[in-house]
């Protein structure tokens, strides 16, 4: 099992951060390689709701599951991460902290392929730091642009 966690504070309100998060436009313009964010079930805050997350990486696509676990609205989201190669739960907490939100998140998974198994733990520190970036890409954004990322 391969496990992090990262944090950092955005000058913005948890409702602001929370409307960000919940709406599925915004992933594409945080998260490295994702193409498109489908909801197939349910919706924001919703326990049991499942989206389809389609990444494309070095001329390569595949497809991971998001299902929401555990939802306590707009404090803590825990999600359960698969796909052919790996399966992950991906924790986020959010604390309000005056006008600014303490945003963290924390990452747990493990390879499904041998390959994987063996590599994961390796890459770890790749992961941080692209973890650490996208985070750091979603804070710029909620800053700049608020809820809703498009302009």
């Amino acid at each position: 099992m391969t496990e992090f966690q990262i944090s950092t504070i955005i000058n913005k309100p948890v409702d602001i951060i929370c409307k960000a998060l919940n709406n599925p436009d915004n992933h594409t313009y945080w998260t490295t390689d994702l193409e498109r964010f489908e909801v197939i079930k349910g919706g924001p805050d919703m326990v049991g709701s499942v989206a389809r997350l389609h990444y494309s990486q070095k001329g390569k696509t595949y497809i991971m599951e998001d299902k929401l676990i555990y939802c306590e609205p707009g404090k803590k989201y825990i999600s359960e991460v698969s796909g052919d190669a790996i399966n992950a739960t991906v924790e986020t907490n959010l604390k309000a902290i005056g006008d600014k939100t303490e945003m963290s998140l924390k990452w747990s998974g493990r390879g499904k392929v041998f390959f994987l198994k063996l590599l994961l733990p390796i890459f770890r520190g790749r992961m941080i730091k692209q973890a650490k970036f996208e985070l750091g890409t979603f804070k710029k954004l909620v800053e700049e642009r608020g809820s809703i990322f498009k302009q």
